[in-house]
């Protein structure tokens, strides 16, 4: 914890050209506690960020620099990594290697699991740096601020294991899940990255729908790891089906149990107990909106009991909330500055 009230960081950027690391570059500019050092991209090396990034342009001169840890442009507190699955595993070593004492927080999901085997039967591929896997902080902000407050490493949650932890662990708390719990995830072409891939192309996307990935989504053993943690010796199933929704930005959950043995007043009051005092948190009446919490840091939520039903949701923009956002709220929690600096932007409408 930085004990100068108006000391600033140096924080730098490891893959800064996608969609995830533009949103991260666009907050570090802003946040008054932050001197955003360096961004690298191998694409666009030696290349403004600006011109690739035009509603950059009079805002930041900084230039994308290649990956080259034994050659970055300054000495970082904090490393953000915002690479692909399968990246970080690699750059991380080299990292903690040539700079001991710094920062790290990891966007991808290298390393938000224990298990290299789950890791390999999700990600398709080999981890190959298994023994840093039990060095990384899960940063669900909200729920788990305390280890994350001490953390020097810190593994950013996947944004439909954002959405499905806040949706449903209200419903945790109070064991209102006795054996197994339905979820689905509707998401944005965003989702997917800035590269164009057919599931993400505009003609066959926009006046489309569909599942994908059903019951084998890489988020899934995050949130079951996730829960067995802090709720011991549950042994619920989680059967996940996310979806591809015919829009940008965000991602609306729903999850749903049927329970006999609650009510409606237990549920409400679960809700309020877990996320009335949290600051991007917003209990909504009826149905959550993506359009609510666009672009922004906030979620969403809200629970109906009705014929022995529980339908738990949850909204939040993929970008920020499920990727940058809160990769910037941790980093505020891990540095002691005030947890909503640089992300206080409440979102639009319309």
């Amino acid at each position: 914890m930085l004990s100068e009230s108006k000391k600033k960081i140096n924080v730098g950027i490891i893959g800064g050209a996608g969609y995830g690391g533009t949103e991260l570059i666009k907050l570090l500019l802003f946040h008054p506690r932050v001197n955003l050092c360096f961004v690298t991209s191998r694409k666009y090396a030696g290349m403004k960020i600006s011109s690739i990034n035009r509603f950059l342009s009079g805002i930041t001169e900084l230039i994308f620099t290649e990956p080259d840890i034994d050659r970055l442009p300054s000495d970082p507190d904090l490393i953000f990594l915002a690479t692909p699955h399968g990246t970080s595993m690699s750059i991380v070593p080299e990292i903690v290697k040539a700079i001991p004492r710094v920062n790290i927080i990891d966007l991808s999901g290298d390393f938000r699991l224990n298990d290299p085997c789950i890791y390999s039967q999700y990600y398709g591929k080999e981890h190959s740096s298994p023994d840093l896997m039990g060095s990384f902080v899960y940063g669900l902000t909200e729920l788990n601020r305390g280890a994350i407050s001490k953390a020097r490493y810190v593994a950013n949650p996947g944004c439909f294991a954002t959405g499905i932890i806040f949706a449903l662990y209200p419903l945790f708390s109070v064991n209102a899940i006795k054996r197994e719990v339905s979820v689905v995830s509707v998401t944005g072409s965003s989702g997917s990255g800035e590269l164009p891939k057919e599931v993400t192309h505009h003609p066959v996307r926009a006046k489309n729908f569909k599942s994908y990935k059903i019951l084998d989504h890489q988020h899934l053993p995050e949130v079951e790891k996730f829960f067995k943690e802090k709720f011991s010796g549950r042994d619920t199933k989680i059967g996940f089906v996310p979806q591809s929704g015919p829009f940008v930005r965000g991602i609306f959950t729903t999850a749903t149990v049927y329970n006999e043995d609650i009510n409606d007043k237990v549920l409400q009051d679960a809700f309020s107990d877990v996320y009335q005092k949290e600051k991007f948190v917003r209990i909504v009446g009826s149905s959550p909106e993506i359009t609510m919490v666009y672009g922004s840091n906030y979620v969403e939520v809200s629970v109906v009991y009705k014929k022995n039903f529980i339908v738990s949701m949850s909204a939040i923009d993929n970008l920020v909330r499920g990727a940058s956002g809160q990769a910037v709220q941790n980093m505020n929690i891990m540095f002691g500055f005030e947890e909503d600096e640089g992300i206080q932007f409440p979102g639009m409408r319309p």
